[in-house]
């Protein structure tokens, strides 16, 4: 539909959204916990560069050259490693923001004021 920008617009749709929501809402203690963040898309990027080969060897995934940029690293589409670096900030901030949230009896609402025995 959106040809070489497919993978890439999809993607943006997708992980941007609630990066923008967690950011605009928690800047301070995400930004204080920028190192735990880094961590992660570090630890993603290493699995990325692990894993993917495998991965499209026994054709869990097939990235069409027609909906992608056209620049390639490690053999996998760039788009590839901005979805691994989003989905790892993604995660780590809603993680970062829920035990902050948690912590600070914010969850109440959600999960009930539980007593620990």
């Amino acid at each position: 539909m959106f040809g070489p920008y497919s993978f890439l617009i999809y993607m943006l749709i997708f992980t941007l959204p609630p990066i923008v929501i967690l950011w605009a809402r928690f800047p301070v203690l995400l930004w204080k916990n920028k190192n735990i963040i880094l961590c992660v898309i570090l630890a993603g990027l290493v699995s990325q560069v692990i894993a993917d080969p495998f991965a499209e060897r026994w054709n869990a995934w097939y990235f069409p050259r027609e909906t992608t940029l056209g620049l390639w690293i490690f053999g996998f589409p760039i788009e590839n490693t901005i979805f691994t670096i989003l989905i790892a900030v993604n995660v780590s901030s809603a993680v970062l923001t829920f035990i902050h949230m948690e912590s600070s009896g914010q969850l109440r609402f959600v999960f009930g004021n539980k007593k620990k025995k």
